[in-house]
């Protein structure tokens, strides 16, 4: 076998490699688009959050990046069980489910689960997915799993997942869903403390301490710089890597385009202006910078 024949081999497996690695990517995008059809109130998008913080303490506590890779992608897809629920489920906060909508609530990360392990290559997502609501005392959900059987990637999201929902779980008017709405900062800032209280007293019951203490960090680090950041309205063309979204924007059919709270990235800006050009979002943007 000669040597250039050789070469020539190595660069088809090259190549077969990155298509396998778009084409994975693109799956992960997709299911991660069908499962933002469940937040419908939500103000922004609970996946997207998840997702980024959830891979940002697991960073911080020290995870491998393949761990860190399978958190992200299990903080994007933690819901996707929800898909097909009804609207009027979704709408509720758990504690005002009848019994029979609660037991199809505390089914979700059990569907979920029997999704996505049927790609060979989301067999760990699937798991941590499954046990994003276990609770380390063992009256969290679907198996009732404690401390020591649940896995750190579970309890990272489970922490963010709290926090989020405390912050942006909204139920409201279908009609009224995506309209801007401005909270007083007043209110806002209760609520957040409120979420922050609630994450530290169930520290060592519901949820993994030291996870608790590393995201309390985080957000708290994140609060205290875009306090640094000036408020601004920027032509859609303009945008600039790490400016951050102030408002949340969706189109005319209630797609989420980008969440209030969400850098701003390279990648992001021409789909941004596309947006724009056919009028589904504003031509400027109000963001922190």
């Amino acid at each position: 076998m000669s040597e250039a024949y050789l070469q020539q081999l190595q660069q088809q497996v090259v190549k077969l490699e990155q298509r396998l690695a778009e084409s994975f990517a693109q799956v992960i995008d997709l299911l991660g688009m069908l499962v933002s059809t469940a937040e419908r109130f939500y103000e922004g998008s609970h996946c997207r959050f998840v997702s980024q913080k959830a891979s940002e303490v697991a960073r911080r506590m020290g995870c491998s990046e393949v761990e860190v890779f399978e958190i992200q992608v299990a903080g994007l897809l933690h819901d996707i069980g929800k898909i097909g629920y009804p609207e009027p489920l979704l709408q509720k906060f758990p504690s005002e489910m009848a019994v029979e909508e609660r037991q199809l609530y505390e089914h979700h990360p059990e569907l979920g689960w029997h999704i996505l392990r049927k790609h060979s290559a989301l067999q760990e997502v699937a798991e941590l997915v499954l046990q994003h609501h276990e609770r380390l005392d063992g009256t969290g959900f679907p198996r009732r799993l404690r401390e020591g059987q649940i896995q750190l990637g579970a309890a990272i999201i489970a922490v963010v997942d709290a926090f989020h929902n405390a912050l942006y779980r909204r139920r409201r008017d279908r009609r009224l869903m995506h309209a801007t709405t401005s909270e007083p900062p007043e209110i806002a800032q209760q609520r957040y403390l409120a979420a922050l209280h609630h994450l530290e007293e169930k520290a060592g019951t519901f949820y993994h301490p030291r996870v608790v203490r590393v995201f309390v960090e985080l957000v708290e680090e994140e609060r205290r710089q875009l306090g640094q950041k000036i408020l601004l309205t920027v032509p859609v063309n303009q945008l600039q890597p790490g400016m951050v979204l102030a408002e949340s924007y969706y189109t005319s059919y209630g797609l989420l385009v980008i969440a209030q709270g969400e850098l701003v990235t390279a990648e992001m800006v021409p789909s941004l202006v596309r947006f724009a050009e056919m009028g589904e979002i504003p031509r400027k943007l109000v963001v922190w910078k």
